[in-house]
């Protein structure tokens, strides 16, 4: 028999945002599960619903800073996020859902390796929002098949980074700086493939993930992933990339 559950098994990112959506009253007590679903929330509600349930905002308030203080001087542990169909006890967030608060949070920069890309406009739409409103700074990685032949047209990445911006970023101005594996245009062996799928945001958080930016694996593939909140680690993985441009490993695709 389960034991009953709690807030402990509530990632602290979700906690966050109840308290700040209570306290900004995007969320109004008495909380039940519509709510919380239509605020986003899809996991671990049973336990969110015990916790809070029938407690009036400055309640509901009290035991998330509780739950909150109790976890400050823990070291950050690793966020489970999952694409897919799951147990009903799955404790996992949805991927849509985490890149969505990542983008919609974003400030200075985001860094966007290694996914491939097709018809993902309303994955990236906060992306542009956060890049208009507050001149955040996105630079993506995006992966290029590499050529078969040597006669490959000179139009090569025209077709296939400009198929990224008609599918994927209809929106103009501003835009990612788009960058792509130099290797890509020579003919293997040897193979290469920019396979790393990550995203940065503000050089603090960091989240590693199987799911390509597709319909498919958004929505309908089983795909895994980790979001980690440290600023150490996020910041080093951002210099992991940066450093592939300082050493020329990966080119700058300027639309023509």
């Amino acid at each position: 028999m389960s034991g009953r559950a709690t807030l402990k098994q509530v990632s602290t990112a979700v906690i966050e945002q109840l308290r700040d959506a209570v306290a900004s009253g995007t969320l109004k007590p008495p909380l039940d599960r519509a709510g919380l679903v239509g605020f986003g929330v899809r996991h671990q509600l049973e336990a969110i619903e015990q916790a809070l349930a029938g407690h009036r905002s400055a309640a509901c308030l009290a035991v998330l800073d509780v739950a909150l203080a109790e976890r400050e001087d823990r070291k950050p542990t690793p966020e489970l996020v999952w694409t897919g169909p799951e147990a009903p006890a799955g404790a996992a967030r949805d991927t849509a859902v985490v890149l969505r608060e990542l983008f919609e949070g974003a400030r200075e920069s985001v860094i966007l390796g290694g996914y491939s890309f097709k018809y993902a406009r309303d994955v990236l739409a906060p992306l542009f929002r956060s890049m208009r409103d507050h001149a955040v700074d996105a630079r993506f990685f995006v992966h290029v098949p590499q050529v078969e032949s040597t006669n490959t047209s000179d139009k090569y990445l025209d077709i296939h980074l400009g198929r990224f911006l008609i599918e994927s970023w209809p929106f103009g101005n501003p835009r990612p700086r788009i960058y792509y594996d130099k290797r890509a245009l020579v003919p293997g062996p040897p193979y290469s493939s920019l396979h790393a799928k990550c995203v940065v945001v503000d050089g603090a958080r960091a989240f590693v993930s199987s799911a390509n930016f597709t319909q498919r694996a958004q929505e309908q593939n089983i795909e895994v992933g980790v979001l980690i909140d440290d600023a150490n680690f996020a910041s080093f993985l951002a210099g992991q990339w940066l450093g592939l441009i300082e050493a020329g490993i990966v080119g700058e695709f300027v639309p023509r």
